[in-house]
């Protein structure tokens, strides 16, 4: 079911269900075998200067909740601002609600212009609009607090926060292309601050606050050590890390706001061909290292004192996502979602969202809360390869 757009008219559509228990059938490809028709068209005053209001379709209350129930996110605010009969059925509480267990996973797709987000959980699919600012080639910086920080590479190039779930778009001043960029708070914040980060540029160092509105750039002086780029920035115990070629580096800011950076706080595990991400949960730093295939899957946190990285064989009651250049790391909410690393992959058979088990030393998928049988590693798993990133339900 495609959005509504808010206007003073509204086009109601009629959709066939299929299959003998009534379920809706929805999708953007030409295989889907959905009816549609339109019905009428209903004029709705949003801004309620009439008396009269008119009722979605006239449908009887207790029918339009049982709809209300099968819309989320974008679909369901504007749907709520329609009329008051709308708003009666969709109290705004199911939105703080509404799958908390876990993070999205969301993906932009410039060719169909289509937002998809899916639950790893119970493997929901819901799908949105892309708006006219994001068509185009994009890279996804960072993904925090239910937004998005998005660089358009065609054109000029345009660096700009964007809400999937309100819609709403926050443009930033032009800035250079960035190895990697991090916010400290959103963009509705006060405290917001973006933190660039390049190997390249003559001056390093960037930042960017949202209470001044322009960028304070800082030169440096790498040396003859000049790394090669700045991966998964983030900020623990009041400094930036971030990773180069694997090895943790930290940016020091000190009184007369020069900045220093530290070439290694930690070196990575050598030997092996692997992939590393690092992972943070102030004052914890943790690094998650894995080979192509994810034929081994390590967690290690790092021992600050003696600057080296110590196996760790549990997450504990947390868990992990990581998905392209960032990561996030949160206590589970439920039993069966602890100690686990959740990839932005897919099993072959049903398309369902893949997460490593540290218990089990192995790949599954959920079936709604259970977990599916194990697999050794990610062969034959799809990966996307549009913009996409983990992302948390936030409606302001």
């Amino acid at each position: 079911m495609s959005c509504l757009e808010q206007s003073t008219h509204l086009s109601l559509w009629e959709c066939k269900l299929h299959g003998d228990h009534g379920e809706i059938e929805c999708g953007t490809g030409p295989e889907d075998e959905i009816m549609v028709r339109p019905v009428r068209d209903v004029e709705v005053d949003i801004n309620n200067t009439r008396n009269e209001e008119p009722h979605l379709l006239n449908i009887p209350l207790d029918v339009l909740k049982r709809i209300m129930e099968f819309c989320v996110g974008v679909e369901y605010l504007k749907l709520r601002a329609t009329c008051k009969h709308c708003q009666l059925a969709a109290p705004i509480r199911r939105l703080q609600t509404y799958s908390l267990i876990s993070p999205w996973l969301i993906v932009l797709d410039k060719h169909r212009g289509v937002i998809t987000f899916t639950d790893p959980v119970f493997g929901d699919k819901y799908f949105i609009n892309m708006p006219q600012k994001l068509i185009g080639d994009l890279r996804l910086y960072c993904s925090r607090f239910g937004w998005l920080l998005l660089y358009k590479l065609n054109g000029p190039g345009e660096l700009f926060f964007y809400n999937p779930f309100t819609n709403d778009i926050r443009e930033l001043p032009d800035a250079p292309y960035f190895d990697s960029l991090y916010f400290l708070a959103p963009p509705t914040s006060p405290n917001c601050m973006v933190v660039g980060l390049s190997a390249s540029l003559p001056m390093n160092y960037f930042i960017y606050s949202w209470e001044s509105s322009s960028w304070t750039r800082f030169r440096v002086d790498f040396g003859d050590t000049a790394p090669h780029s700045f991966l998964f920035p983030t900020m623990c115990c009041d400094s930036i890390f971030a990773l180069n070629q694997g090895a943790l580096n930290i940016f020091l800011e000190n009184e007369e706001r020069n900045i220093f950076w530290n070439v290694v706080v930690a070196e990575a595990p050598r030997g092996r061909s692997a992939q590393y991400i690092l992972v943070s949960y102030d004052p914890l730093l943790l690094l998650v290292v894995l080979d192509e295939l994810g034929e081994f899957v390590e967690v290690l946190k790092l021992n600050a004192s003696a600057q080296v990285w110590e196996k760790i064989d549990s997450l504990g009651m947390h868990m992990i996502y990581i998905c392209g250049t960032m990561s996030l790391y949160m206590e589970a909410k439920t039993p069966e979602m602890k100690n686990k690393i959740f990839f932005p992959r897919l099993d072959s058979k049903h398309g369902k969202i893949v997460f490593y088990s540290l218990e089990t030393c192995r790949y599954h998928t959920f079936n709604c809360r259970n977990i599916e049988q194990g697999l050794q590693n990610l062969f034959g798993t799809k990966y996307h390869a549009y913009p996409h990133a983990w992302i948390e339900p936030s409606w302001s």
